[in-house]
């Protein structure tokens, strides 16, 4: 994805309790050229993910036919990334 537009989100994800390393593991060994980090983490979610794609149709065939059919994955929560409106690590 060099120099096509890329489409950023972050995905929460919700899982039974126990099933987050499992599904952390999952999303970035199936797919790696979308999901670009996972981690498990406490709250409201249980799993949030960094996905880059080439488009919004592209984002959402990768969430709705992927990552929801997942038999672990009980809702999926996505946020798009509004380009130019973010300044990446401070430090």
């Amino acid at each position: 994805m060099t120099s096509r537009s890329v489409v950023s989100a972050y995905v929460l994800i919700t899982v039974p309790a126990k099933n987050s390393g499992d599904l952390v593991n999952t999303l970035l060994e199936d797919y790696p050229q979308f999901v670009k980090e996972a981690e498990a983490v406490y709250g409201e979610a249980d799993v949030i993910a960094r996905i880059e794609t080439t488009s919004v149709e592209e984002l959402h065939q990768l969430v709705m036919e992927k990552i929801q059919k997942l038999p672990i994955v009980t809702v999926t929560r996505t946020f798009i990334i509004i380009p130019n409106m973010h300044r990446g690590q401070v430090g």
